[in-house]
């Protein structure tokens, strides 16, 4: 009996050893208190979070987290099935570091941060950061389009400016003839609606989309790019989504304008035709720049490829992904195709349900 009490006490003493050796010395009723503080630290937070494990399986995942990947995974599943694949995939895999990149999942654009863990040497997995600024790039792309047209009064301020010192010196000169000849040729050119100079009078467009592009139009003639708008567009219905027309639209013009502006095919121009049907939108974008390589048609849609050098923390990359995304969440898409001449590039967008049935006056 005695020499079985000394074997359960040595046994006692071992076990209660390796117990506090594995939970860092702290005492059950501490280990209950730090769990739930870090339930409530981890579920109060504004950001997401998730704790990938060395094997690449799920640890922690909190409630943010879950919202902003539209998942709601299992403790010790794989973090692969939290994403599609592309950038946010890659950095909860490991592929790819992250130190505010900008990615998108879904509808929303988010910053990532990928921390590695350490503890004595070693390797504890992954912390994964998410934070949501969709409704910050929602902000910034209406504030884009705000500048847009605030550049587009400039230009029209200076072509007015330009116009009136004409004015001004052929009256000085009492050249009344030749100033009477010149304000019947402005007041033609008022009248006859145009959109901008570079776009000639043009078809029939909804305001909105009249206006959208003479902004376009005039700050694309500022980097020495022509904007026409073909011969053969038709839009008859009201845009009733100018936010997703915007986004989609201005983001296919802002990139055609600067590949016309960077290719060495001159004169540097983009045509673009829309064309409504019902209560669709079709939107097609060509630009005279070097055209797309072989084999990065599809590539260019996902995050942060793109055929200019990478700005700081991956700003670049993000349009073409953001204008399918946009295109392909009401049904429609995004993609490009084969350029009739041969040279430049034609995107081509299908926006279903953005256009009323009332018909523009």
């Amino acid at each position: 009996m005695a020499g079985a009490a000394l074997l359960g006490v040595f046994a006692s003493v071992v076990i209660g050893r390796r117990l506090k050796r594995q939970t860092l010395g702290l005492e059950p009723y501490e280990l209950v208190e730090l769990v739930q503080e870090r339930e409530a630290v981890l579920h109060g937070v504004g950001e997401g979070v998730v704790a990938v494990d060395p094997a690449g399986r799920v640890a922690v995942c909190n409630d943010e987290a879950g919202r902003l990947l539209g998942a709601a995974p299992e403790h010790g599943g794989r973090v692969e099935h939290l994403a599609a694949e592309g950038a946010l995939r890659d950095v909860l895999t490991g592929a790819r570091e992250a130190d505010n990149l900008f990615v998108t999942a879904g509808e929303r654009t988010l910053v990532v941060k990928r921390r590695q863990v350490h503890r004595n040497g070693r390797d504890l997995g992954a912390v994964i950061t998410l934070r949501d600024r969709t409704e910050l790039e929602t902000l910034a792309r209406e504030l884009d389009s705000v500048g847009t047209l605030l550049d587009a009064l400039r230009a029209q301020r200076h072509e007015y400016a330009n116009r009136l010192h004409t004015l001004s010196g052929l009256l000085q000169l009492e050249h009344v003839d030749e100033a009477t000849s010149y304000v019947a040729m402005l007041m033609a050119d008022a009248g006859a609606g145009a959109i901008t100079p570079a776009t000639g009078s043009g078809p029939p467009l909804d305001p909105f989309l009249k206006a959208f592009l003479s902004a376009k139009a005039a700050v694309a003639a500022e980097k020495g790019v022509r904007l026409d708008i073909g011969g053969n567009s038709l839009v008859t219905g009201r845009v009733v989504d100018p936010l997703v027309v915007t986004t989609v639209l201005g983001n296919l013009v802002d990139n055609a304008v600067e590949a016309a502006r960077s290719g060495d095919h001159g004169p540097s121009h983009v045509e673009v035709e829309l064309l409504g049907d019902g209560n669709d939108l079709h939107v097609m974008v060509a630009d005279s720049g070097a055209g797309i390589a072989p084999g990065l048609a599809e590539e260019l849609f996902r995050d942060g490829v793109s055929t200019k050098d990478a700005e700081a923390n991956g700003a670049r990359g993000l349009g073409l992904g953001l204008a399918r995304r946009t295109a392909r969440s009401l049904g429609g898409d995004v993609r490009f195709a084969d350029p009739a001449d041969g040279g430049g590039a034609v995107v081509v967008a299908g926006l279903p349900g953005v256009l009323g049935t009332e018909a523009h006056q």
